[in-house]
């Protein structure tokens, strides 16, 4: 019957991307142990920290101030920031700032972030390149320890652990803490076993001399393009536990539901950078792309196959209609989270219904987005 063939397939496919996946993962490092990489935390490279901004006024002063605590050299270590058309205060706040290292870029046009990276790297002239962003703050010592995984020659990007800390608590970000903890612990069982796919664009570093100018003629996401390019040029994209960042979530699910939207449309679009690495051939990496993006970034589309088979299915199984009955409560309480967020009610046990559900659908927009070429390239603060 076609309906149980959409319900199973559909079923399996979302299971096997959450579920199943990240445990092959994690039993093949369990069987093999996890792949070397040689660490030097005394290791002590030309750093470029590079951090793309627009209208970051509200959080300028606190980043600055962030930057300067880095326990790196300061003869070793220059800060390139870029102002991508910013209309409030940016720009006079960065040519207040009295740093040694300081390199500004200030844009009169708004372009996007990546154009604007592209304008920015080049003034770069530190042997390694650490990516960050307004609103993501350091630990002292996180710039040494992305560094030190460099001594390895088969690495060409580290990525630091970003952790969220959420707004008063509320239902969607919450459930947005809950989801990047699991993705924290998956990137670490790829980087053990074999490499990470992307990395968090406020920390992350590669060395400059891997770097390639990113496509502008399609918005795409740093942070997922350039380690794939890397990948692509036979290194590894390693992850360093100990080189901490910090992150506030957005504070409501509205801007995280159009940060994810846009993320969604630009993911599609870069696709066609890494065509290859989709293939048998590229082995382990592949394999992880498959499961851990592409399936994941079609999991809206399997979701309402499995909802519409459901309703096909229930009237005449008592299996079915139980299933139905479990997807309705689950739509209920992410229902219930979208109500205690408005009304700025702590709700725990909603949250992730509400996150996973209100992500979903902004994934949906992402590829409408994607497909009608509506995504922008310029990017919005959800401050």
């Amino acid at each position: 019957m076609v309906a149980e063939l959409l319900f199973w397939c559909s079923c399996g496919a979302v299971l096997y991307s959450y579920l199943l996946y990240p445990c092959i993962v994690a039993l093949l490092v369990r069987m093999r142990g996890p792949a070397r990489v040689l660490v030097n935390e005394n290791l002590r490279p030309s750093v470029s920290i590079v951090v793309a901004l627009y209208n970051e006024a509200g959080v300028l002063a606190e980043k600055l101030k962030n930057i300067s605590e880095i326990e790196y050299p300061q003869d070793r270590m220059e800060i390139v920031l870029g102002s991508d058309g910013s209309t409030d205060r940016t720009v006079e706040i960065l040519n207040a700032w009295a740093h040694p290292g300081k390199r500004v870029l200030a844009s009169p046009d708004r372009r996007g972030k990546i154009p604007l990276l592209n304008d920015l790297l080049p003034l770069a002239k530190g042997e390694i390149v650490v990516f960050s962003d307004a609103n993501t703050m350091y630990d002292p010592a996180t710039v040494a320890r992305l560094v030190g995984r460099f001594a390895d020659p088969r690495v060409g990007a580290v990525c630091g652990e970003l952790t969220l800390i959420p707004e008063r608590g509320e239902p969607g970000g919450t459930g947005e803490v809950s989801y990047w903890s699991f993705e924290n612990w998956l990137k670490k069982q790829e980087s053990d076993f074999l490499t990470m796919l992307g990395a968090p664009g406020g920390v992350y570093a590669i060395r400059r001399s891997l770097f390639t100018p990113l496509p502008t003629r399609r918005s795409v996401a740093d942070d997922f393009i350039l380690p794939l390019r890397i990948v692509r040029q036979g290194y590894r994209v390693v992850y360093a536990r100990n080189a901490h960042a910090y992150e506030r979530t957005s504070g409501s699910m509205k801007g995280e539901f159009n940060r994810k939207a846009r993320i969604g449309a630009q993911n599609f679009a870069g696709i066609a950078d890494y065509v290859q690495l989709l293939m048998p051939g590229a082995g382990f990496v592949a394999f992880a792309l498959w499961s851990h993006k592409i399936i994941r970034w079609f999991v809206p589309l399997l979701a309402i196959l499995f909802i519409v088979a459901s309703l096909l299915l229930a009237p005449g199984s008592a299996f079915y209609a139980t299933v139905l009955f479990l997807e309705i409560g689950f739509l209920a309480l992410a229902l219930a989270g979208y109500i205690a967020e408005r009304r700025h009610i702590p709700l725990a046990f909603a949250s992730l219904p509400y996150y996973v559900t209100s992500m979903n659908v902004a994934l949906l927009v992402g590829l409408y987005r994607f497909l009608t070429r509506q995504q922008p390239a310029t990017w919005e603060i959800l401050r």
